[in-house]
């Protein structure tokens, strides 16, 4: 906070700065000799508490702090006084002041009061804020306005609104997970946006954010754009993934209309994976992907014949190019969704299957929980296993049945389950399964069971799941101990260190 102490003579104005000196650097304090330079003062540096001698030359203590209080009703003051002035001073209630102290003034007394006065004007402040923000949130989600002084205010004036999304819509990592804090976004536009406390930051949910830049004149966009991309470029430097959009709000223009636009902009621009810079005016764009569709044939003949290792290959470079293409987000689930109906059409084309349209979609709402390339393969790897998995077990190839065994391995493998169980069931060689299973998939039976369900004990850790032993039995460890080892050897650490550091916690 700013604090003013304004006091006419020297010696005693010299000795408030320096009792004051244990309130630095947390808060700034000013040193005036009359009431004429605090007051000049106050039109380019708002104080929160101004502490003030009562008589002074010129413009006393007093009419100092009715002046201040008509500029901003939130300053507030503290008289400094004789005691045969007490009655005179109490009128100081009525314009802004809340305490009086005599002169002399003891040390414990002054710094009793100030703490109390500190702590005061933080507890208004955080109130008015909290309003404030509700105020905001209920202007971007119903279109009609209140008439309180929030809306109203925020109404006729011209704002740069930002809307930032984290990774994606879903996703377990959120805000509170990252080294963002509102204080530090605050001062990152204080100098080009106006006064600090003007700059309003508020949380949608666990992954958006909006920032309310005030605006002087139209002159003022292109240094608050300046200073918005050095904010997202800041945020890239620590490598988070963050989707930005804004919008110049105009005097009189709704709240929620630009809060749904910049919602849209960034459901129609983000890319998956990347951060995105999205600017008012972007268009629509769609990258042309008809020459990727040979190797979604490629694919789906590999999973048909049950070479899992080979169809994951086709997968990553199928994905690799669409990375390289820098395709939205929006795109790639149009396209992924069109993958899905392409390959259950033509498995049930080939199996002369009564074809059901409505059973041909894929649910893909699973994608907003996704944050990258590398986790996007593993959804849709599983995924494609599922639907060649539907082929019945009986009169089936030998490496037909691998797409069946890992979507067994993936629907129970929180129960004991065994290839030998499998290949007996299924009439099968278990030594020409076993090597069929590793040329397929890269990994043993039992290895491939292992990272699965470790795969799932990390997913259960992630969502807060914290007892380990609870965690070892819903994956398919009854023993704690041993499935602490088994996490420590495939993740490299052991799951309490595993938690807090994706966590950040020492």
């Amino acid at each position: 906070m700013n604090i003013f102490l304004v006091e006419d003579e020297r010696w005693a104005l010299a000795e408030l700065v320096e009792l004051f000196k244990i309130y630095e650097p947390e808060h700034q304090i000013y040193a005036f000799e009359n009431g004429e330079d605090a007051l000049a003062a106050a039109s380019h540096t708002k104080p929160q508490l101004v502490l003030t001698d009562i008589n002074m030359p010129g413009m006393d203590g007093l009419e100092l702090i009715s002046r201040l209080n008509r500029i901003d009703q939130t300053v507030k003051g503290i008289i400094l006084s004789v005691h045969d002035q007490f009655e005179y001073a109490q009128k100081g209630v009525k314009i802004g002041v809340i305490d009086y102290l005599l002169k002399p003034v003891k040390k414990n007394v002054l710094y009793q009061t100030i703490d109390k006065s500190l702590e005061g004007i933080k507890s208004d402040d955080k109130q008015k804020e909290e309003r404030l923000k509700w105020s905001i949130t209920q202007m971007m989600f119903d279109c009609a306005m209140n008439e309180d002084e929030h809306t109203v205010s925020i109404y006729h004036r011209k704002y740069c609104i930002a809307l930032l999304l984290l990774e994606n819509w879903a996703t377990k990592k959120s805000w509170k997970d990252t080294y963002i804090v509102e204080s530090g976004i605050k001062k990152q536009f204080t100098y080009r946006a106006g006064k600090e406390s003007e700059v309003v930051c508020v949380d949608i949910d666990s992954q958006r954010k909006v920032l309310l830049l005030p605006m002087t004149d139209d002159l003022h966009r292109s240094a608050i754009i300046s200073n918005l991309r050095s904010f997202y470029q800041q945020l890239n430097h620590h490598r988070l993934h963050v989707h930005l959009s804004y919008v110049f709000k105009k005097e009189k223009e709704r709240m929620h209309t630009c809060f749904d636009f910049l919602n849209k902009q960034i459901e129609e621009h983000m890319l998956l994976g990347n951060s995105t810079w999205i600017y008012p005016e972007m268009s629509s764009r769609d990258v042309d992907l008809s020459g990727i569709w040979d190797k979604v044939r490629v694919l789906e003949m590999l999973y048909k014949k049950g070479d899992i290792l080979k169809g994951k290959e086709a997968i990553d470079k199928i994905l690799l190019e669409l990375q390289m293409k820098e395709i939205t987000k929006r795109q790639l689930m149009l396209f992924i969704n069109d993958l899905f109906y392409s390959l259950k059409y033509n498995l049930q084309s080939s199996e002369k299957r009564d074809i059901n349209i409505n059973k041909l979609q894929e649910d893909i709402h699973l994608l907003d929980e996704i944050t990258t390339f590398s986790e996007l393969a593993k959804w849709l790897g599983d995924k494609i296993v599922d639907v060649f998995s539907g082929h019945e077990a009986k009169d089936m190839k030998p490496k037909g049945l691998i797409p069946v065994i890992l979507n067994w391995i993936h629907t129970n493998y929180q129960y004991d389950i065994s290839l030998q169980q499998f290949a007996a069931d299924n009439h099968v060689s278990l030594g020409y399964l076993s090597r069929l299973f590793k040329s397929q998939t890269g990994y043993t039976f039992s290895d491939y069971l292992i990272r699965y369900r470790i795969g799932k004990a990390k997913e259960l850790l992630i969502d807060g799941v914290d007892r380990m032993s609870d965690v070892g039995s819903l994956v398919g460890y009854e023993d704690p101990k041993h499935f602490r080892h088994v996490f420590k050897k495939i993740v490299g650490e052991p799951p309490n260190s595993y938690v807090k550091r994706i966590n950040g916690r020492p």
